[in-house]
């Protein structure tokens, strides 16, 4: 075999190195030239082959950071306190400012779609949400309760609200039953004695509303667990139509725990140790962008606000400094509220459907959070038709659902509610808002007609007394003058009953200034007392309440026993008038209703009270 000698392959190697051969050895073999030319052909290819998928890497790369650091525009729509309110108007104060016949759910809907689009204009790949923050039922007017609140249940599908937590009065049709009308299953009528409520609920539509209910801090004192099934949390992703882009956000459901009586099967656990308790499980499942449903109240005055929504905040920032929660949906005190507890914004619509949220902000999906410096929350009113008369919203699917809906349920329960009971002097309709001294003309007719027939009964009566938020409605009068069942099932929905509790002369001088404590949010209405009320000098008192009469101009005596007649929910302490478990329950007059017709049916025309039984000391 012939071999190059020892000096011919120094030589060689050398050349090759330097490329200047037309030959090549590769492993000790010797290349011939056209064998070279395909080596060089080939590296050429893996060099080119190499720098394309060095190219394409930095592509990736560079979209992926890109990704990384998108924003994602989002908007949240919320409702709280409707009611039932589906045709209900009045006052929503706004802080400073006060819009007059806000309300009805059509308009609503049509306001909440109008919203959507005006932020879907700003922001073309924007995406919306719509919450509620609780009592979506109960205290209803007739069109609704009589029917089981389906049609308003069926308004909120209208309305595409797709997360909200429960409220105090989603407890009136027992929680199991209202999971089961949230669900679009036909309630029980069982317990009901007219046979033309029956007959509609029989017949009534329900429908499967598409609205998931989280509630993280209420359980059932025999299982331990959540009721109805439902969930604490939820979480639902975010995500940019075009780019696919997403962001989880997680909801907390929260209830105020002030609610004696109402939940005596429940545990109701403390709001802000539950949000902390959740707030961590969501965190440690990569979920940073965290909003608060919680039905618990909020109110903004003179620019600052306050309210259990923002006790529960403050206390979760001593729990958990480092907790991730954004954004929290206010309910339950029916008032306006729009502020921030250390830059957490805490809103409320007032109720029955006046006014709504409106919070617009961006997530990150670099960080999973919210972008803190974007979050934009308002509070909007919805105007009547006279101040807005460009918000027809004739084009508007829900606004025009809705009006179809209402409308057949006016008519289901026409034959109902139409029956006349009385009249009012000169066929005036009596008011139920609050004067500047917190009374209503509409709660005070209430209170006298109980007090009134319950003597007339024999169930001895000395004082009557309800709070604003038992009165959901003034008392009107048809085309006749006259007053309908229908206005008074609208003025007292919640068909409670009526105990008469006896308390001592202090008992009732402590339970008229709990109303004046600087969290208090509802007002007592009463019949067969008069006093004065002065600003307070310290303590947690607003005012303080001085020279208390009887009717007959006698002083209040301390240690006397007095027969206290009000609803089954204030005599158990609620809305925090604990005086009234101080006493003891001596009788019962019966239901609200029934002594309200009672009072028209034997009185009519009935006064217009005086609005004089509490007076300011300046």
């Amino acid at each position: 075999m012939f071999e190059f000698s020892s000096k011919t392959r120094h030589v060689l190697a050398a050349l090759v190195c330097l490329g200047a051969i037309t030959g090549g050895v590769v492993g000790g073999t010797v290349m011939t030239a056209p064998q070279q030319v395909q080596a060089a052909k080939k590296a050429k290819k893996t060099k080119k082959v190499k720098k394309a998928k060095k190219s394409k890497a930095k592509k990736t790369a560079k979209k992926t950071t890109k990704k990384k650091n998108q924003n994602i525009d989002v908007q949240f729509l919320g409702v709280n306190d409707i009611h039932g309110g589906l045709q209900t108007t009045g006052k929503l104060v706004m802080d400073q400012k006060t819009i007059e016949g806000a309300g009805t759910v059509a308009r609503l809907g049509g306001y909440l779609d109008q919203a959507q689009t005006t932020f879907k204009q700003a922001h073309k790949n924007g995406v919306t949400v719509r919450v509620q923050a609780g009592d979506m039922v109960g205290a209803s007017p007739a069109n609704s309760a009589l029917l089981d609140d389906g049609p308003t249940l069926a308004a909120l599908q209208a309305m595409k609200i797709k997360v909200g937590v429960i409220g105090n009065h989603e407890f009136d049709h027992g929680l199991t039953q209202y999971g089961d009308l949230v669900n679009g299953q036909r309630p029980s009528t069982t317990g009901i004695k007219n046979p033309q409520q029956v007959q509609a609920i029989n017949q009534y539509p329900f429908v499967k509303t598409g609205m998931q209910i989280v509630i993280a801090n209420v359980t059932d004192k025999k299982t331990g667990e959540i009721p109805a099934g439902w969930k604490p949390y939820t979480i639902k992703k975010v995500t940019d139509p075009k780019t696919k882009a997403s962001v989880k956000v997680g909801y907390i459901g929260i209830l105020n725990t002030n609610l004696p009586g109402i939940a005596k099967n429940y545990n109701l656990l403390n709001e802000a140790q539950t949000i902390a308790k959740y707030d961590k499980i969501l965190r440690a499942k990569g979920v940073k962008a965290i909003v608060v449903l919680g039905h618990t109240g909020a109110v903004t005055q003179n620019g600052k606000t306050t309210g259990d929504a923002v006790n529960d905040l403050t206390e979760l920032n001593k729990i958990d400094p480092k907790n991730s929660v954004d954004l929290f949906f206010a309910g339950h005190s029916h008032q306006y509220a729009n502020g921030r507890v250390n830059g957490v914004p805490v809103v409320q619509a007032g109720f029955q459907g006046r006014g709504y949220d409106n919070i617009t902000a961006k997530l990150s999906t670099k960080t999973g959070d919210f972008v803190k410096k974007s979050i934009d929350a308002k509070v909007a009113p919805v105007f009547s038709l006279k101040d807005d008369p460009a918000a027809t919203f004739t084009n508007d699917k829900a606004f025009n659902k809705i009006t179809s809906i209402v409308a057949d349920a006016n008519k289901d329960v026409a034959p109902i509610i139409n029956t006349e009971v009385g009249s009012t002097a000169g066929g005036k309709a009596i008011s139920n808002d609050l004067s500047d001294n917190k009374e209503s003309a509409a709660a005070y007719a209430v209170v006298d007609a109980q007090r009134t027939v319950a003597n007339e009964e024999g169930h001895a009566t000395d004082i009557a007394i309800t709070s604003n938020d038992s009165i959901r409605s003034g008392m009107n009068v048809n085309e006749n003058g006259k007053v309908t069942l229908g206005t008074l099932y609208d003025m007292q929905p919640y068909g409670n009953s009526q105990p008469i509790v006896e308390l001592t002369g202090k008992d009732i001088v402590d339970l008229l200034n709990e109303q004046y404590t600087k969290s208090q949010l509802y007002f007592l209405e009463v019949s067969g007392l008069t006093y004065k009320y002065a600003p307070a000098t310290s303590g947690d008192q607003l005012y303080t309440v001085s020279d208390v009469k009887t009717d007959k101009g006698e002083a209040l005596v301390p240690t006397q026993k007095y027969k206290v007649l009000t609803n089954d929910y204030l005599s158990t302490g609620g809305d925090a008038y604990t005086a009234f478990t101080h006493g003891t329950i001596v009788d019962n007059a019966g239901q609200d209703i029934d002594l309200l017709a009672s009072y028209l049916q034997n009185h009519s025309p009935i006064p217009v009270p005086e609005l004089n039984r509490k007076v300011p000391v300046k």
